[in-house]
């Protein structure tokens, strides 16, 4: 593990907008353990920047036994976030159906990582994904106070991702990533729509690499 890596994530927890991004989170959920999934529209928006960067607050300031799990099995990056392997293995979660051997330390006090699996084709034919997500969120809240969840993008859609539309329904609520000036106005449109149909409870979009325009 990169003790850079894990500084540079203890760093984002230092931001005073993630604090109050996180602030936000807890005061409008109020619900212990809780379980909170982070998406975007499209990808490249900081949705993985912005799960670790919640659930290092939610470690270090709030006192929380955090768990951060990638659902993203498209494209994972969760696991570079904390400088640790991909280490999801269904012969390991199949034989005691539990994902405790697979939880790995980050180095940050307080704060474990559930890393995503790099062979897609296994996922594919083997494992109902919508089941494996519901039961690896119902294991966290079992042990965690408080579990980050790192969804793929909604768009474009991909049959081998975890649909994050179902991983997030859930969850106790999602926050939705937009990058400013890069999403356009209608995909960010349709994604939220999306997550109204199916029931979601979308607790707010973060804006990344807004500036000012007053400053």
């Amino acid at each position: 593990m990169s003790q850079s890596i894990s500084r540079e994530v203890k760093m984002l927890a230092e931001i005073a907008e993630m604090k109050r991004i996180y602030s936000v989170i807890e005061q409008t959920l109020n619900v212990n353990p809780a379980c909170v999934a982070v998406t975007s529209g499209a990808r490249g928006e900081g949705k993985t920047t912005v799960a670790a960067g919640l659930a290092a607050v939610a470690a270090l300031h709030a006192n929380k036994h955090v768990l951060a799990v990638d659902l993203n099995w498209y494209s994972p990056a969760l696991h570079k976030m904390f400088g640790v392997d991909l280490t999801f293995d269904f012969d390991i979660y199949k034989r005691d159906n539990s994902i405790k051997e697979m939880i790995q330390p980050t180095g940050i006090q307080n704060l474990d990582i559930l890393t995503a699996r790099s062979d897609q084709s296994r996922s594919r034919q083997e494992i109902n994904k919508y089941l494996l997500g519901k039961e690896i969120v119902k294991q966290a809240r079992e042990n965690y106070d408080f579990t980050v969840i790192d969804t793929s993008s909604i768009f474009p859609t991909n049959r081998r991702m975890m649909d994050p539309v179902n991983i997030a329904r859930i969850a106790d609520g999602v926050a939705m990533v937009v990058l400013t000036n890069e999403t356009p106005r209608q995909l960010i449109k349709r994604a939220r729509m999306f997550l109204d149909t199916a029931g979601v409870n979308v607790l707010g979009v973060v804006v990344n690499q807004w500036q000012n325009p007053m400053v």
